[in-house]
């Protein structure tokens, strides 16, 4: 009898308890932890050995309080396609401090004959966490209008544009005792009716190309393809004066020959001379012996 007086005490206290708290004060609801406020600031950047490659530096700025880590970054820009998201793992301390995250940007989408062609606007996509906080998705975009992005897409604009117009390559090779290589370079008709000029060409970093016999003295335009012709070669030798301790260090971008071309006398447009295997194994002596003469002890 006394163990249910006990329980029905209990129960009586216990309601008691809450009517008075139905009565007095409504509690509070527990409230959630809040999710700190990034403050990040993005932008484009890119260095000499990112150009040949369609690479970029997403530079990232953390101006808030807190110590980040990015995951992952994203650039979004309609105006190009192949691009995708890079696994970055980069730690952004705050103060502003830059930390730059390489990949590419993609090729650029071309309609048409356009160009200089604008870049539509862009974003930079970022998966970032506090140390040891939950990851949140940020979206933050780039300066619009880009110049940089709208340069990105006239050179490979102008590219597509030129391809369909003439070709820029080399012809055969022939090696030299000197350990220099000569051949030509040969532009094709594939398109425009018109007279096609190649103002100028330049050698890589690391690789000179210049026409022959007068080398650097030779007048420009270097040559012009008139309406009835199809094909026109010049004659170029390619050594490697320009080899150099600082060339070497460039050697990413060893086989890259720009080149300046204008149609009907229209304005100079940026193309690059292709290049193939052929290439490729012809100027290798050239390289190794560059090589081999700024490695020696």
């Amino acid at each position: 009898m006394r163990r249910l007086l006990l329980v029905a005490l209990l129960m009586l206290v216990s309601l008691g308890g809450a009517a008075l708290a139905g009565h007095g004060k409504p509690a509070e609801p527990a409230r959630a932890t809040a999710a700190p406020a990034f403050k990040v600031r993005v932008e484009l950047s890119q260095g000499r050995v990112d150009e040949v490659r369609h690479w970029v530096q997403v530079s990232l700025h953390n101006d808030g309080p807190d110590k980040l880590v990015v995951d992952q970054v994203e650039l979004q820009a309609p105006s190009f396609k192949g691009a995708g998201p890079v696994k970055a793992d980069a730690w952004l301390p705050p103060g502003g401090l830059q930390v730059d995250v390489p990949m590419s940007y993609g090729t650029g989408i071309c309609a048409g004959d356009e160009l200089r062609p604008h870049a539509a606007p862009s974003f930079v996509a970022l998966r970032v966490h506090t140390d040891g906080g939950p990851a949140q998705d940020l979206r933050l975009p780039l300066e619009t209008p880009n110049a940089m992005l709208d340069q990105f897409l006239a050179i490979d604009c102008q590219q597509t544009y030129l391809d369909r117009q003439a070709t820029f390559t080399f012809g055969p090779w022939t090696h030299l005792p000197s350990g220099w290589v000569s051949g030509t370079v040969v532009v094709r008709r594939t398109g425009f009716k018109g007279t096609v000029t190649l103002q100028e060409f330049t050698g890589s970093i690391l690789l000179e190309v210049v026409p022959t016999p007068r080398r650097e003295a030779t007048p420009k335009p270097y040559g012009v393809l008139a309406p009835a012709q199809d094909e026109l070669s010049i004659p170029i030798v390619v050594d490697g004066e320009r080899c150099t301790p600082h060339s070497l260090g460039e050697i990413k971008k060893p086989y890259v020959f720009p080149a300046w071309v204008s149609l009907d006398g229209g304005p100079l447009l940026y193309t690059e001379l292709k290049i193939t295997d052929a290439e490729i194994a012809a100027f290798k002596p050239v390289v190794d012996t560059c090589a081999a003469q700024h490695t020696q002890m």
